[in-house]
């Protein structure tokens, strides 16, 4: 039989044929394929890459940071700060602290007692706001006795400086707060300025392993009512002191504070009190005992310098008591 010749093959034939589109569809798949994993191994490199550089941002980060030892072995709000002087009071962002600070001024015929009970709270990490009740079991002068409410106060606090080493932490504040007049400028002696006041104040810290040391100057500006102002009063303030060896979560520290307040004259009715401001200046040495929720203060104020303008009865020394709780 006689072999039929073979037909020439027709390209379009071809492209019309399903093998043809099955070909093109797996060369698809193979290119598509590649350049895919090309991608995968260029992001998975980038990723190795990025995770690699935060490893090592961590680790420079934690370089940075003091051993949790000494003054570091509890949250910064358990750390030593000061006793007698303002500020100092940055928390932890959500934080709460419950404060109850006393104090006792004597000297001869003269009696000032204050009792402060205060709610502290972290806005931030870096702002905190302090809510300040005073009031007063008894003040004597002479004669002459009163008690009763003192004028109410809230601060806010910024730290607007911190730098943390392997060695010490730096932190510097500024400190503003706003009086009420709960108190009364009419009782002798009197229990508030009758009118509101501002304070306006910094803070500087350092704080090492065993060491720490800071500074805090200030200025309360007061206004008047009915003729009646009580003078400015300027606040120098600077300490130091010592972590000793503790059990294991808990802070035993000394200081020493610098406590220096000069006051201007106060204006009564409209004359001028001969017999009011002047400079003092304090020394309290304290010890510090603090765990994760607790913060026990106490002190001895000493005054080296009393330059009192006009008649007025001097202070012999003064007690001070602070107890906190920490609410995380």
């Amino acid at each position: 039989m006689k072999e039929s010749p073979m037909k020439p093959v027709n390209p379009r034939m071809l492209v019309d044929s399903q093998l043809f589109k099955v070909l093109i569809v797996c060369g698809l798949f193979v290119c598509s394929y590649s350049y895919g994993q090309e991608s995968c191994d260029e992001s998975s490199k980038e990723a190795d890459k990025t995770n690699e550089q935060k490893a090592n941002d961590d680790g420079n980060k934690k370089k940075e940071e003091p051993p949790k030892i000494g003054n570091f072995a509890l949250p910064t709000s358990q750390q030593p700060a000061a006793l007698f002087g303002f500020g100092g009071n940055i928390i932890d962002k959500d934080e709460i602290q419950f404060y109850f600070f006393g104090d006792e001024f004597r000297g001869k015929n003269r009696i000032v007692t204050d009792l402060i009970p205060s709610l502290l709270f972290g806005i931030t990490e870096n702002w905190s706001i302090y809510f300040n009740f005073p009031f007063t079991p008894i003040m004597e002068d002479g004669a002459y006795k009163s008690s009763g409410l003192e004028d109410f106060f809230v601060q806010l606090e910024y730290a607007f400086y911190s730098k943390s080493t392997t060695t010490y932490v730096d932190e510097a504040t500024v400190v503003g707060n706003i009086t009420f007049p709960t108190g009364s400028s009419k009782k002798n002696p009197p229990t508030g300025f009758g009118a509101p006041s501002f304070f306006l104040g910094a803070t500087y810290y350092r704080v090492m392993v065993d060491w720490f040391v800071f500074t805090a100057p200030g200025v309360i500006l007061t206004t008047s009512d009915h003729g009646t102002k009580f003078g400015d009063q300027f606040l120098y303030q600077f300490g130091v002191g010592r972590n000793v060896p503790s059990p294991k979560d808990w802070i035993y520290a000394w200081m020493v504070e610098v406590d220096g307040q000069y006051n201007k004259k106060n204006r009564i009715d409209g004359t001028l009190d001969k017999n009011s401001g002047g400079n003092v200046i304090y020394v309290t040495p304290s010890v510090w005992v603090s765990s994760k929720e607790m913060i026990l203060q106490f002190g001895v104020s000493l005054p080296v310098n009393q330059n009192f303008f006009g008649k007025q009865r001097k202070f012999d020394y003064a007690l001070n008591l602070n107890f906190g709780w920490s609410f995380y």
